[in-house]
């Protein structure tokens, strides 16, 4: 099920980004774009990993992937 078109992600991520550079801390962030704290934070630290790019709807997904990469047997049976 979508919760709203890849613009509105890509606006709403974009707001948090420009608020964090205002200033702004997570909670009153999170107030501004109706959004959970930890969303918030998400998308400014891949914003500080890998820039601009985080504003694609799909780039939070990869995160995990890279997680997983960086077990020593590189397999999650461990998990």
């Amino acid at each position: 099920m979508r919760r709203g078109s890849t613009s509105s992600v890509r606006y709403r991520r974009a707001m948090m980004l420009l608020a964090s550079v205002g200033g702004n801390r997570v909670p009153v962030i999170a107030k501004v774009v109706q959004a959970d704290e930890d969303t918030g934070r998400d998308t400014i630290h891949r914003f500080d990993e890998i820039g601009l790019a985080c504003l694609d709807p799909n780039s939070l997904v990869a995160a995990p992937a890279r997680l997983l990469g960086a077990l020593p047997d590189c397999s999650s049976t461990g998990l």
